[in-house]
């Protein structure tokens, strides 16, 4: 099965479309007219800053906002330069106004929608109906009706579908002509798949991806890289597998890193540091090999992958070279979200931690491959083809009894990974353990760790999102010793600021037992790397497992001047908001009594007397935005200045991590 036939309609495989449907204002009566005026005033490419109408010419909004709701509809397109412009099969629609291409278009980038006309094709179904036959044979678990209506909406909008007075939507004779042209997903395909692999569903693996996931095997699947997946750059509209491709390509033969650099800047529009993540991606993933010292080309397997366009190729190279990739489909025969997965790998692969961002681009991997698809934003299930391909696959074997109970006794994962620290640290003869000891420690805290190692390369790239968009990278270099500190002739500083040079890193740490009091550390001092013990590190992972720290504030850690003040601005967040918090149920008493409300005014003559030092008024009043927020609700806005009672403290404490599991199971958007 050629990879673009994957429950393709149109030529899009069913795992590359998208779930969400466009949402334009002024009701689905109105929808043709406000995408047409919307779309004509970019026929032209416009800068994303610029304003369209959105419904009227009062009602205007920027081309990038417009974009988010009609990219993933196939309708417009974001340009290299970042200008936004009408893709091609929208502009035949408006220069036909043949409202058939719409619905072909929606059908070819986004899912259930040829395949909701075909359901209704014979008697029709209510919009409810039409949501359990979503649910129970297309793995489409929308949690209410509004993707369901979204559809009708614009259907009928198109002409495609009715709505009788008994409530069922009915395709149009119109609707039965397009419905012919259309290759829909049939229930079958969503079917989970039972007994032994059935190999007709699967292309045959090249022999070259076949060998390499059998060395991967005889060299044990647990020494594979553990992160290794942080970043895949998207720019314009490339897919996670087009993006790989296209990385490839660029290192056939072989290419230079300033080269790869400048391809990644001009092809994906991506920052210096983003480059180098991508670079980093591709390396781990088994897809490009360094030849040189700044000299890069794309692998055996890569080539092999290219050669045959099959994308299952890719998934085997990238499976044999880092962890938890296919292991996911077998979690995957219920649904599941990425937390839950996150949770399942850390118990199953002796405490394994996997980022959100890391693992949802294995998850979109294998989504665009069609071994998983992906009921809602935040779940994701395999198909049948995922579970057989699973089958086919070494995969790791799973955390033994007998290692949980060691875990266990030594007071859980998190005592694991320092006792790990610990005895690594010590370990002259196998300097790799304390490598792999310090990157499980740093994700044990939050931090999106990758251990490289090897010669010409730093031990530890740890790499943390600032904005969705900006990323601050850190080598670590770890230095095991039997003494009490390490001596200047152990250390190599000309190689650990090349390295940061190499990675464009921000900054650069070493790490070790202790540090001599003398040269070692003035050396540190004029290079800019941060010196870090094994027992400071050890300090700040206790301290994280009650008062975690956000991954941008350990970011200090690694930065010689605020080193000393990691905690500082975080306990001073917090004593304000605690101080507020009491503050406002004192005020609450006293509104109760005399009536009226209270200021931000009020609440900080109150804390000038309990917090030193006494907080200025920004303080105070950003832990008033916070607890006023319609989200948490621990107070009430009355008018200009003032404020009410809210919920009580205890309410606002469960919000905060309702809100913050919420957070925790969703990233950024693909």
């Amino acid at each position: 099965m050629a990879d673009g036939d994957l429950f393709s309609g149109g030529g899009t495989p069913w795992g590359r479309r998208k779930g969400s449907f466009p949402f334009l204002p002024g009701g689905h009566e109105n929808y043709l007219a406000v995408l047409r005026t919307a779309l004509k005033t970019m026929t032209t490419p416009v800068a994303k800053e610029s304003l369209i109408s959105w419904g009227g010419p009062d009602s205007l909004i920027p081309a990038s906002e417009a974009m988010k709701y009609l990219a993933p509809a196939g309708l417009v397109l974001r340009n290299s330069d970042d200008t936004v412009e009408v893709a091609d099969e929208a502009r035949r629609w408006l220069e036909t106004d043949d409202s058939s291409i719409l619905v072909e278009i929606f059908h070819r980038n986004l899912r259930f929608v040829g395949e909701l006309l075909s359901e209704i094709d014979v008697e029709g179904l209510t919009c409810a109906e039409i949501a359990e036959v979503a649910r129970r044979h297309y793995q489409l678990d929308w949690a209410t009706l509004d993707q369901i209506n979204r559809r009708t909406y614009w259907l009928r909008a198109t002409g495609v579908v009715e709505l009788l007075f008994t409530g069922k939507v009915v395709l149009t004779d119109r609707g039965r002509e397009v419905l012919a042209r259309l290759t829909t997903a049939g229930r079958d395909q969503f079917e989970l798949v039972d007994g032994q692999p059935d190999s007709e569903m699967l292309e045959q693996l090249s022999p070259v991806v076949t060998a390499l996931l059998e060395d991967a095997a005889r060299r044990g699947l647990a020494g594979r890289v553990g992160a290794g997946m942080s970043y895949v750059p998207k720019g314009g509209q490339y897919s996670t597998v087009e993006s790989l491709a296209a990385q490839v390509d660029a290192a056939t033969p072989a290419i230079e890193r300033s080269d790869f650099m400048d391809f990644c800047s001009r092809e994906f529009t991506a920052k210096p540091s983003s480059s180098s993540s991508a670079l980093d991606t591709v390396r781990n993933t088994g897809l490009v090999a360094q030849i040189g010292r700044d000299t890069f080309a794309a692998t055996e397997a890569a080539r092999a992958w290219r050669a045959s366009n099959a994308v299952l190729d890719l998934v085997g190279v990238v499976h044999a070279s880092i962890r938890c990739v296919g292991e996911l489909l077998p979690m995957l025969e219920e649904t599941r979200t990425v937390g839950e997965l996150a949770e399942m790998a850390r118990v199953r692969f002796g405490g394994l931690v996997l980022k959100t961002p890391v693992l949802r681009n294995r998850l979109q991997l294998l989504r665009e491959a069609g071994l998983v698809m992906q009921p809602s934003f935040s779940s994701y299930r395999a198909t049948a083809r995922g579970c057989v391909f699973a089958r086919t696959l070494p995969l790791e074997s799973e955390i033994s009894a007998e290692v949980e109970e060691v875990q266990e006794s030594r007071g859980g994962t998190l005592d694991f990974v320092v006792q790990d620290l610990i005895d690594a640290a010590v370990d002259t003869a196998h300097f790799e353990n304390f490598e792999r000891a310090l990157t499980a420690a740093f994700q044990s805290i939050g931090l999106d760790a990758e251990h490289l190692g090897g010669s010409g390369r730093t031990d530890i790239l740890i790499t943390v999102r600032r904005s969705p968009t900006e990323l601050v990278r850190i080598i670590v270099d770890a230095k095991a010793t039997k003494n009490q500190a390490i001596h200047e002739g152990a250390v190599d500083f000309s190689t650990l600021v090349e390295h940061r040079g190499q990675h464009q890193a921000d900054h650069a740490a070493l790490v070790a037992i202790g540090f001599d009091s003398g040269r070692v550390r003035s050396r540190a001092a004029a290079t800019g790397i941060a010196l870090i013990t094994v027992d400071e590190l050890i300090g700040v992972i206790e301290r994280c497992r009650v008062e975690p720290l956000a991954p941008v504030e350990l970011v200090n850690m690694f930065v010689p001047a605020m080193k000393e003040k990691l905690w500082s601005d975080a306990d001073r967040r917090a004593e304000i908001m605690a101080a507020v918090i009491v503050a406002v149920e004192d005020e609450s008493e006293y509104v109760a009594e005399t009536g009226g409300n209270f200021s931000t005014r009020d609440i900080h003559r109150a804390l000038r007397r309990s917090v030193e030092p006494s907080p200025d008024m920004t303080e105070v009043q950003d832990a008033l935005n916070l607890l006023a927020s319609p989200l948490v609700q621990g107070i009430r806005p009355d008018g200009k200045n003032g404020y009410l009672p809210g919920f009580p403290a205890e309410s606002v404490a469960a919000r905060l991590r309702f809100l913050g599991a919420a957070v925790n199971g969703v990233t950024a958007k693909e």
